[in-house]
């Protein structure tokens, strides 16, 4: 099950990832001279480990037992009316056909409830993501304000989290691009 909310939240730290953040305060300051300044995050194990990761994975963990007990409970249920209609040799046409009635529509209900579950599921790990979302931006950004990092890399992955004015060199191609199209180059 600790794979399964490791999974889940794997996917959260990505869907923190996907749109970088431009940092600020640092674009034409006497730190421009120095190197960059790069640091690297395991999101997945930040997410993991924070309060609200380890809170939705202890939910999910929960609602997949839960779950698990129920699924059981009624394919229990669905198995018996399927015997019964194994066994239903003696009935009589009509009956046979309420008890294969039976069986369908207790099979629908089951995959009904699968699917209303999984629904459930997604819904708890969209909230709990925005949840990890909502402590960890706040985190990083404090961090890099703090230590004056340039560009913030996911360790785990190749996807900028972070980055400032000073590490984005598009007008100095722009620029060369330019410089190298004029008449006398």
């Amino acid at each position: 099950m600790e794979r399964y909310a490791r999974l889940l939240l794997s996917s959260a730290a990505l869907l923190l990832t996907l749109a970088p953040a431009t940092l600020v305060g640092q674009a034409e300051s006497p730190a421009a001279e120095a190197p960059l300044k790069i640091g690297v995050i395991d999101l997945d194990a930040a997410a993991f480990g924070s309060p609200a990761g380890q809170e939705l994975a202890q939910q999910l963990t929960d609602f997949q037992q839960e779950l698990a007990a129920q699924l059981e409970i009624r394919q229990e249920a669905v198995r018996v009316i399927e015997q019964r209609v194994a066994e239903a040799d003696s009935l009589t046409v009509d009956e046979r056909r309420v008890l294969e009635r039976e069986y369908q529509d207790a099979l629908t209900d089951f995959q009904r409830y699968q699917q209303d579950k999984q629904e459930e599921a997604t819904a708890l790990q969209t909230e709990g993501v925005e949840r990890i979302r909502a402590e960890l931006g706040p985190v990083i950004e404090a961090i890099q304000v703090e230590l004056g990092y340039d560009l913030i890399l996911n360790g785990t992955s190749p996807i900028i989290i972070l980055f400032s004015e000073r590490a984005d060199i598009t007008q100095l191609v722009i620029d060369r691009l330019a410089a190298s199209d004029s008449p006398g180059s």
